[in-house]
């Protein structure tokens, strides 16, 4: 009951001010019609201009509003996804024998996408959550390391991009060619 008060409430007062707009706007046409030639243009250039001004104002703040908040948000999604590339370098020098670093335990890697996701849906913009699934669904069906490859590759792009950073020049796979050790084995994937 009180949220249909309110619903009438808002419908009255859009109504009583659309009123009062008309009976202005009517006003105003029959002044000017009246009125000195020279005045009414006078008057309708003060309009546009204040018009004009009023609406440059708004855009200007929305845009500077909306820079603040992706700056913002910038800090805590490039901690995001450093985490995840982070992983990732650990799962891929695992599997290298020349390295130290040992393979993430299968319990490791579990614990590290719940947390990772949490943020992931909090931080990420929606490019980044379909490249995320994306890459999810091919780690679950793919056999082949070029598929897969190319899922992270474009999961790392769309982090890239949600953080700011230019993708202009970045040739496909190259992104997975800065784990590779042998930058040619690239090439037997594609």
């Amino acid at each position: 009951m009180k949220q249909f008060l309110s619903v009438i409430f808002a419908l009255v007062i859009i109504a009583g001010t659309g009123y009062l707009v008309w009976l202005g706007g009517k006003e105003l046409l029959i002044f000017l019609k009246t009125a000195d030639s020279k005045l009414g243009a006078a008057i309708v250039t003060a309009a546009a201009t204040i018009l004009v001004g009023i609406s440059v104002a708004i855009y200007s703040q929305s845009r500077i509003k909306t820079r603040e908040l992706q700056e913002a948000h910038r800090e805590s999604k490039i901690e995001l996804y450093n985490k995840f590339i982070n992983k990732l370098i650990e799962v891929m020098a695992g599997t290298n024998e020349l390295t130290s670093t040992l393979e993430p335990s299968e319990q490791n890697l579990i614990d590290f996408m719940v947390e990772y996701k949490r943020d992931l849906i909090l931080r990420a913009s929606p490019s980044v959550i379909k490249a995320q699934i994306e890459y999810e669904k091919t780690a679950q069906k793919s056999t082949d390391g070029k598929t897969l490859f190319r899922s992270v590759d474009k999961l790392i792009l769309e982090m890239r991009k949600d953080i700011g950073l230019s993708n202009f020049g970045l040739n496909s796979m190259e992104t997975i060619q800065i784990f590779l050790k042998d930058k040619s084995e690239i090439n037997k994937l594609k």
